[in-house]
């Protein structure tokens, strides 16, 4: 069991199922594991039934020949972005969404159609913005069309803390500096740098303590993931952007 792996993996996977688009209904369970900094066997069967997750945790693992999906260096690619998604090609990520995403089954004939011919002559990544960008329907329990905002919200987006907004003389939310993704032209694009407010707790237990102004930050649907090495930021900000131009094509 990598310990630090399944951490890592619940930092990122908390946000959307509190708001019951992934996983199983065991939010307040995943709060307290990652408060508590307890990686144990419940931990990794809550995250196993992530339905899109972990099929692609799986595949990325097998890929580099590595038997644990919730292996670090695993579960920092696909939230992140790493070397380990190089190795998957395009034969096989077509398959991977047809067999394990059952995208045949949750989109129309043409877009499917569309998608693989892009997967077939383009480069891709199978990182969660990639999917996030190009998988045009969500893959969970919610299978409504993705809007921009949507979008934004379910990637994984990076900024710096430039204040804090404060609540009975504590520090409530985070004021991160990002740059939002908008639609231009029906292009995807990232705006120019906008303050944006950012959670740091799930029912009232802190995520972190140690607020310091100018760190770079992870974030997911509204809520702080982590603090970010220099080397995250830019595999972040490096797969983002591939996942945008494979958008735009």
């Amino acid at each position: 069991m990598d310990k630090s792996g399944l951490l890592l993996c619940t930092k990122y996977a908390i946000s959307p199922n509190f708001f019951g688009y992934c996983g199983p209904h065991r939010n307040r369970s995943l709060a307290d594991h990652l408060v508590e900094r307890v990686a144990d066997r419940e931990l990794e069967n809550i995250l196993s039934g992530f339905e899109t997750l972990f099929p692609y945790l799986n595949l990325i693992a097998q890929k580099n020949k590595i038997i644990n999906p919730f292996d670090f260096k695993v579960v920092e690619a696909y939230w992140i972005g790493n070397p380990f998604l190089k190795p998957v090609t395009s034969l096989e990520y077509e398959a991977f969404t047809k067999e394990k995403l059952l995208l045949d089954k949750k989109i129309d004939l043409e877009s499917l159609g569309l998608l693989n011919f892009k997967i077939k002559n383009f480069q891709f990544f199978p990182h969660h913005n990639f999917h996030v960008f190009n998988i045009f329907r969500r893959t969970g329990k919610d299978f409504s069309f993705h809007t921009v905002l949507t979008m934004d919200n379910c990637r994984i987006a990076f900024g710096k803390i430039v204040g804090f907004e404060y609540q009975d003389r504590e520090v409530k939310n985070l004021k991160v500096e990002t740059r939002p993704l908008v639609l231009v032209d029906n292009q995807l694009q990232l705006d120019k740098p906008k303050v944006r407010l950012i959670k740091i707790d799930y029912y009232g237990k802190r995520l972190i303590s140690n607020f310091k102004l100018g760190k770079w930050i992870s974030f997911h649907w509204g809520f702080f993931c982590d603090y970010l090495t220099t080397t995250q930021v830019r595999n972040l900000d490096y797969y983002t952007k591939k996942a945008i131009d494979f958008y735009n094509l």
